[in-house]
């Protein structure tokens, strides 16, 4: 992941990093971290003996890196590039990235996890502890639950889809990180949601949060079998 600064969306004050967070919660990051940060503090590295209850994490872009926003994005046009961090449209790198969901299940026993990526399933066995894969996403609902024994012992339906349109007419690269069970919503204070819709070239309602409900699964219709995505330090 590299490194991150996470902080909550409530005050988010500058618009256009405002535009990029909205509904782009990212606690899961945080949740993720602390039976990593525990290992670290108690000089182990065994991550597994600090998981104490299941939970499974997950992010992706709501978006296909190829969508086409050129026409309706607010960075379009030339701007003052002194500092050398405006990109017109698409940032660079942009063709390198994939179109996946990333999920880590951390497991207090070994189990069955299963992504529902609008009408595909994927199944990845899951041991003991912390381990990582990542399947492609498709326009749509995006579902998770942990499969043990035979039996769902947890599952949610993520509140925010895939989609073909832009959002807010704007490129966005910036990750939805969600969990399984959910994390508390982190929606916008007033004062963010003020600032949202000045200079948009789209018509876009800013609303204070995600949806109260998830939207509705589809129903699988393939099955994949998922593999291990490697977690070692690139040499």
């Amino acid at each position: 992941m590299g490194q991150r600064h996470v902080r909550s969306l409530r005050s988010f004050g500058l618009r256009q990093l405002l535009r990029i967070c909205f509904t782009r919660p990212h606690a899961g990051w945080l949740e993720m971290s602390k039976p990593y940060i525990a290992a670290y503090k108690a000089g182990s590295t065994d991550v597994s003996q600090y998981i104490t209850e299941d939970k499974i994490v997950y992010w992706y872009r709501p978006t296909s890196r190829d969508l086409d926003c050129d026409s309706t994005d607010t960075t379009m046009q030339p701007a003052n590039n002194a500092s050398g961090n405006y990109f017109q449209g698409r940032p660079d790198g942009w063709q390198t990235m994939e179109d996946n969901i990333y999920v880590v299940p951390l497991l207090t026993e070994a189990g069955q996890v299963i992504v529902n990526s609008a009408g595909t399933a994927y199944t990845f066995d899951a041991p003991k502890g912390a381990s990582a894969f990542a399947v492609p996403f498709k326009v749509g609902s995006q579902s998770f639950s942990l499969i043990r024994g035979g039996s769902e012992i947890m599952s949610a339906t993520s509140l925010k889809v895939v989609s073909d349109q832009c959002p807010c007419g704007l490129y966005n690269f910036n990750a939805y990180v969600g969990t399984v069970p959910e994390s508390e919503a982190d929606p916008l204070d007033s004062d963010g949601l003020s600032q949202f819709k000045t200079g948009l070239l789209s018509a876009c309602d800013a609303t204070p949060s995600l949806p109260a409900t998830p939207p509705q699964t589809t129903s699988a219709t393939m099955t994949i079998v998922a593999s291990a995505a490697p977690t070692g330090t690139p040499a």
